[in-house]
Protein backbone atom coordinates (compact mmCIF):
# COMPACT_ATOMS: atom_id res chain seq x y z
CA UNK A 1 0.00 0.00 0.00
CA UNK A 2 1.49 3.51 -0.88
CA UNK A 3 0.92 6.19 1.51
CA UNK A 4 0.01 9.61 0.55
CA UNK A 5 2.52 12.31 0.30
CA UNK A 6 2.74 15.17 3.14
CA UNK A 7 1.78 18.27 1.93
CA UNK A 8 3.84 21.33 1.51
CA UNK A 9 2.98 24.71 -0.37
CA UNK A 10 -0.09 23.46 -0.85
CA UNK A 11 1.20 20.48 -3.01
CA UNK A 12 2.27 16.80 -2.39
CA UNK A 13 5.87 16.75 -1.73
CA UNK A 14 7.89 14.17 -3.98
CA UNK A 15 9.51 10.86 -2.56
CA UNK A 16 13.29 10.68 -3.06
CA UNK A 17 16.00 8.87 -1.21
CA UNK A 18 18.72 10.19 1.07
CA UNK A 19 21.74 10.08 -2.34
CA UNK A 20 19.45 13.49 -3.24
CA UNK A 21 19.19 15.09 0.02
CA UNK A 22 22.59 14.24 1.66
CA UNK A 23 24.62 13.08 -1.47
CA UNK A 24 27.79 13.11 0.93
CA UNK A 25 26.53 10.55 3.40
CA UNK A 26 26.57 7.57 1.31
CA UNK A 27 25.31 5.94 4.76
CA UNK A 28 22.00 7.38 4.73
CA UNK A 29 21.19 7.20 0.65
CA UNK A 30 18.97 4.20 1.32
CA UNK A 31 16.56 6.53 3.42
CA UNK A 32 13.62 7.22 1.44
CA UNK A 33 12.58 10.73 1.84
CA UNK A 34 9.91 13.48 1.27
CA UNK A 35 11.26 16.40 -0.72
CA UNK A 36 8.70 19.59 -1.68
CA UNK A 37 10.46 20.91 -4.73
CA UNK A 38 9.06 24.38 -4.03
CA UNK A 39 10.80 25.22 -1.23
CA UNK A 40 13.36 22.24 -0.70
CA UNK A 41 11.69 21.49 2.71
CA UNK A 42 11.86 17.82 3.23
CA UNK A 43 10.91 14.81 6.28
CA UNK A 44 11.90 11.48 6.18
CA UNK A 45 9.82 8.01 6.11
CA UNK A 46 9.15 5.18 8.86
CA UNK A 47 12.01 2.90 8.15
CA UNK A 48 10.85 0.40 5.32
CA UNK A 49 7.81 1.86 4.68
CA UNK A 50 6.82 5.37 2.30
CA UNK A 51 4.82 6.51 5.21
CA UNK A 52 6.13 10.13 6.15
CA UNK A 53 8.03 10.86 9.89
CA UNK A 54 5.87 13.87 9.95
CA UNK A 55 5.76 17.42 7.77
CA UNK A 56 8.39 18.78 5.03
CA UNK A 57 10.55 20.97 7.29
CA UNK A 58 13.17 23.78 6.01
CA UNK A 59 16.64 24.14 8.15
CA UNK A 60 15.41 26.37 10.55
CA UNK A 61 12.60 24.21 11.77
CA UNK A 62 14.53 20.60 11.45
CA UNK A 63 16.96 22.58 14.03
CA UNK A 64 14.26 24.15 16.32
CA UNK A 65 12.74 20.27 16.05
CA UNK A 66 15.86 18.83 17.09
CA UNK A 67 16.77 21.11 19.91
CA UNK A 68 13.64 20.90 21.35
CA UNK A 69 13.84 17.25 21.80
CA UNK A 70 17.18 17.24 22.49
CA UNK A 71 16.61 20.08 25.04
CA UNK A 72 12.75 19.74 26.69
CA UNK A 73 10.87 17.14 25.61
CA UNK A 74 13.45 13.90 25.74
CA UNK A 75 14.86 15.07 29.53
CA UNK A 76 11.47 14.64 30.51
CA UNK A 77 10.58 11.34 29.60
CA UNK A 78 13.77 9.81 29.74
CA UNK A 79 14.53 10.63 33.24
CA UNK A 80 10.84 9.46 34.57
CA UNK A 81 12.45 6.41 36.07
CA UNK A 82 14.32 8.72 38.71
CA UNK A 83 12.21 12.07 38.85
CA UNK A 84 8.78 10.30 39.04
CA UNK A 85 8.56 8.44 42.31
CA UNK A 86 9.14 5.09 40.68
CA UNK A 87 10.41 1.35 42.25
CA UNK A 88 11.86 -0.10 39.65
CA UNK A 89 13.09 -3.57 39.63
CA UNK A 90 15.03 -4.20 36.39
CA UNK A 91 15.79 -2.99 32.70
CA UNK A 92 12.72 -4.19 31.16
CA UNK A 93 10.03 -2.28 33.71
CA UNK A 94 12.57 0.64 33.38
CA UNK A 95 11.65 0.51 29.46
CA UNK A 96 8.08 0.47 30.05
CA UNK A 97 8.21 3.21 32.17
CA UNK A 98 10.29 5.33 29.91
CA UNK A 99 7.89 4.15 26.84
CA UNK A 100 4.41 4.89 28.84
CA UNK A 101 6.03 8.35 30.07
CA UNK A 102 6.96 9.47 26.58
CA UNK A 103 3.27 8.50 26.00
CA UNK A 104 1.74 10.55 28.65
CA UNK A 105 4.37 13.84 27.57
CA UNK A 106 2.69 13.85 24.32
CA UNK A 107 -0.90 13.48 25.85
CA UNK A 108 -0.04 16.60 28.11
CA UNK A 109 1.13 18.40 25.52
CA UNK A 110 -1.77 17.75 23.05
CA UNK A 111 -4.17 18.75 25.60
CA UNK A 112 -2.67 22.11 26.53
CA UNK A 113 -2.02 22.87 22.83
CA UNK A 114 -5.38 21.88 22.14
CA UNK A 115 -4.71 19.32 19.51
CA UNK A 116 -4.97 15.68 19.23
CA UNK A 117 -3.02 13.04 20.45
CA UNK A 118 -2.44 12.09 16.99
CA UNK A 119 -1.49 15.59 15.37
CA UNK A 120 1.16 16.13 18.37
CA UNK A 121 4.25 14.82 17.44
CA UNK A 122 7.92 16.65 17.44
CA UNK A 123 7.90 15.99 13.66
CA UNK A 124 4.57 17.58 12.74
CA UNK A 125 5.66 20.76 14.49
CA UNK A 126 5.72 24.32 13.24
CA UNK A 127 7.96 26.78 14.61
CA UNK A 128 5.39 28.33 16.46
CA UNK A 129 3.87 24.86 18.08
CA UNK A 130 7.82 24.58 19.22
CA UNK A 131 8.05 28.12 20.55
CA UNK A 132 4.55 27.09 22.32
CA UNK A 133 5.01 23.60 23.90
CA UNK A 134 8.64 24.69 25.18
CA UNK A 135 6.80 27.61 27.06
CA UNK A 136 4.13 25.18 28.06
CA UNK A 137 7.09 22.32 29.61
CA UNK A 138 9.51 25.03 30.65
CA UNK A 139 8.56 24.58 34.70
CA UNK A 140 7.43 21.27 33.87
CA UNK A 141 8.47 17.78 35.65
CA UNK A 142 7.89 14.22 34.85
CA UNK A 143 5.76 14.12 38.54
CA UNK A 144 3.89 16.73 37.40
CA UNK A 145 2.71 15.29 34.40
CA UNK A 146 2.89 11.95 36.02
CA UNK A 147 0.04 13.85 38.67
CA UNK A 148 -1.80 15.81 35.61
CA UNK A 149 -2.31 12.17 33.90
CA UNK A 150 -3.87 10.42 37.02
CA UNK A 151 -6.16 12.93 37.42
CA UNK A 152 -7.28 13.39 33.62
CA UNK A 153 -7.64 9.30 34.09
CA UNK A 154 -9.60 9.25 37.60
CA UNK A 155 -11.89 12.15 35.65
CA UNK A 156 -12.84 9.94 33.12
CA UNK A 157 -13.50 6.84 35.22
CA UNK A 158 -10.44 4.91 33.48
CA UNK A 159 -7.09 3.25 35.99
CA UNK A 160 -3.89 5.46 35.34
Amino acid sequence: MTELAPLCCGVAARLTDGREIYPRRTDLHHKLIYKCDRCGAYCGCHPGTTKSLGTPANSETRRARSDFHDQVFDPLWKTAVITGGYTVRDEREANRIRKAARNRLYVYLANHLGISRDDCHTAMFTIDHIRRATEILKDVTYLDIRAWHRALYRSKGKAA
